[in-house]
């Protein structure tokens, strides 16, 4: 009993605002550089389809650059003596002294220069991946490898924090309204004592991941409702196990920056406490009976 009361607090806490999702707050594009969520100066941002970056958050990518103030143009170099050139509000940017046109160009946005992400990684070689369901820029070294031990950690933060720092794969095409990219409110959850499964949700739409191999692939999109009983099929096919169980332990991130985790103890009672979050990988927590 105490556990169904558990599943239903949880329903309710997940689809708190729903009614009022018209009115959302657009969220903060998360960026994650070779497995490892990192902290930007500046927010991220979409601008006609693509994701603009500090200038600064290149420095995390091994790269390093000179601001030229009269001229407003950056130059980026690597280890290699690579180069890349980009001007504030050009589109031609160049590339080892060739010139190319961008989509989006380099521009100044509140005192900070933001850059089109994809075009500055690309160019050094880096592989980049925007993934919608979490808005989550995923950018990673040709020779990146996911570190299996941490997945297989005995450190459930460890292995949860892992486990939510791989792109979600798919079988199927996403729903669009499990686009959650622009949505403030979010939420994580695993089943007690696991990291191999979790569902994201956001107050519209739930994806739920299994992660093997290294990777982590969403199998079911849905709506979740208050029973459990009827639950909205939004894409992929509804598991054969319960889905109930990975309700067990829940990480919350509200729209108004308010944090909150809960748990279920020794005695089956649900037990919650409050967090702060300086870096998304924050949202995940060590539970104390984990």
């Amino acid at each position: 009993m105490k556990m169904l009361v558990s599943v239903a607090a949880i329903a309710t806490f997940a689809l708190q605002g729903a009614a009022s999702v018209s009115a959302h707050v657009a969220r903060t594009i998360t960026v994650n550089i070779n497995g490892a969520f990192i902290s930007t100066d500046s927010s991220p941002f979409i601008d006609s389809g693509r994701v603009m970056v500090p200038l600064r958050t290149l420095a995390s990518l091994g790269l390093t650059y000179v601001w030229d103030a009269a001229s407003h143009t950056a130059e980026i170099t690597n280890a290699s003596h690579d180069v890349v050139k980009v001007t504030e509000a050009l589109s031609t940017a160049y590339i080892n002294g060739q010139a190319t046109e961008l989509d989006v160009p380099a521009n100044n946005y509140g005192g900070r220069i933001m850059v089109p992400a994809r075009f500055v990684s690309e160019a050094f070689g880096f592989k980049v991946k925007y993934e919608k369901t979490r808005g989550i820029l995923f950018v990673k070294d040709a020779d990146y490898r996911v570190d299996a031990s941490k997945l297989a950690s005995a450190d459930l933060k460890e292995a949860r924090l892992a486990a939510i720092s791989l792109p979600i794969a798919y079988s199927f095409i996403p729903a669009s309204k499990a686009e959650s990219d622009q949505y403030e409110e979010y939420s994580y959850t695993f089943a007690s004592g696991d990291a191999s499964r979790y569902t994201y949700a956001t107050p519209i739409a739930t994806t739920l991941v299994e992660v093997k191999d290294g990777v982590a692939r969403a199998v079911w999109q849905f709506k979740l409702l208050r029973t459990h009983s009827a639950d909205v099929t939004l894409a992929g096919s509804k598991p054969s196990y319960d889905v109930t169980e990975l309700y067990g332990t829940y990480f919350g991130h509200k729209s108004n920056g308010k944090n909150e985790a809960s748990y279920i103890d020794k005695d089956g009672d649900r037990k919650w406490f409050a967090f702060s979050m300086n870096n998304y990988g924050d949202i995940i927590q060590a539970i104390p009976e984990d």
